[in-house]
């Protein structure tokens, strides 16, 4: 009897965390603080945590939004293109490109936990020119217009 009340409870745990657990996994929400101000594409964030997550999973849209640590100011959705890693880690990679000496660092790419394709942006032509004239490498852009 212990044994089957034990066995209920597991159960019942198992089913009350599950959903939570899938959440993240499925709008890819990953936590990022910054000890620095960084470049986004079209804008530049202080320093302080973040909540990265997909806009929209269902869509295939590689589609990406910036939120406050709470969850209740988007910052900005942003465009992605598939980047893909050798290897995978157990934890979120920011991939920057160089910066210029006292300007932020711009995010060339954000890989979730144990993936190998991760989101490179993708940076208005104006922004995407600045870069790659300061670090002298090329940089993912769009036409604003």
């Amino acid at each position: 009897m212990r044994a089957v009340r034990w066995l209920f409870c597991a159960v019942a745990l198992t089913a009350c965390l599950a959903p939570g657990v899938r959440a993240d996994e499925y709008t890819k929400q990953t936590f990022l603080t910054f000890s620095g101000p960084v470049q986004l594409p079209g804008m530049t964030l202080p320093a302080g945590t973040y909540q990265f997550r997909l806009a929209d999973p269902d869509s295939g849209r590689r589609t990406l939004q910036v939120w406050d640590k709470e969850g209740t100011k988007l910052y900005s959705t942003l465009l992605t293109i598939p980047d893909q890693r050798m290897t995978p880690t157990d934890k979120p990679v920011v991939m920057f490109t160089e910066a210029v000496s006292g300007e932020p660092q711009p995010i060339r790419s954000w890989v979730y936990p144990n993936e190998t394709y991760g989101m490179e942006f993708v940076y208005p032509k104006d922004q995407a020119m600045r870069i790659a004239k300061a670090t002298h490498s090329s940089v993912l852009s769009f036409d604003d217009d």
